[in-house]
């Protein structure tokens, strides 16, 4: 298993490409149910966001995640997230999303999605914005954008995304 692991971390380094048209997986979420791209049509702006269980500001900015999807849906919004290794810890995936009060779908990243989604990222949290087509809007976000009020400045992206959408 370490060495699965350690071949998907070098994916993710030599990866840097963007979300093509096409955008195609499948995968589970960590309720068993079978997810696809057509999770993307559900919404005219999706922001995704991709942790890890050992992540510390991953997990820190995660029970605003309620809230922020709440203030997304008003603006036919939604908020997923991609837990990197919650195949391989789906326990404490399960505790982590319980604790913060989730909300939101979380998905078990997959072989596949690291050839499409998740090729450009190299670091967690990383945050990305989809539209209804499984189009990327603008560059990915590296990081936490605010640790005093991850979302609120998440929110003000996603009205940024969505409005580029409308010009």
């Amino acid at each position: 298993m370490k060495k699965i692991l350690a071949a998907l971390l070098a994916l993710l380094l030599l990866c840097s490409c963007a979300l093509a048209d096409g955008l195609s997986f499948v995968t589970t979420d960590t309720q068993g149910n079978i997810v696809t791209q057509e999770i993307f049509a559900e919404a005219d702006l999706t922001m995704v966001n991709v942790w890890a269980t050992w992540c510390g500001y991953c997990i820190e900015e995660m029970p605003e995640f309620p809230a922020l999807k709440d203030k997304l849906a008003a603006h036919n919004g939604n908020l997923i997230t991609i837990c990197d290794d919650a195949s391989v810890e789906p326990e404490l995936t399960a505790l982590i999303l319980q604790v913060t009060g989730a909300n939101f779908t979380t998905l078990a990243a997959t072989v596949d999605m690291y050839s499409n989604i998740l090729s450009s990222v190299y670091a967690f949290p990383t945050t990305f914005f989809v539209d209804s087509d499984g189009n990327m809007v603008g560059e990915p976000i590296v990081g936490v954008p605010s640790l005093e009020n991850a979302g609120e400045a998440y929110y003000q992206i996603f009205m940024e995304r969505l409005s580029s959408l409308n010009a």
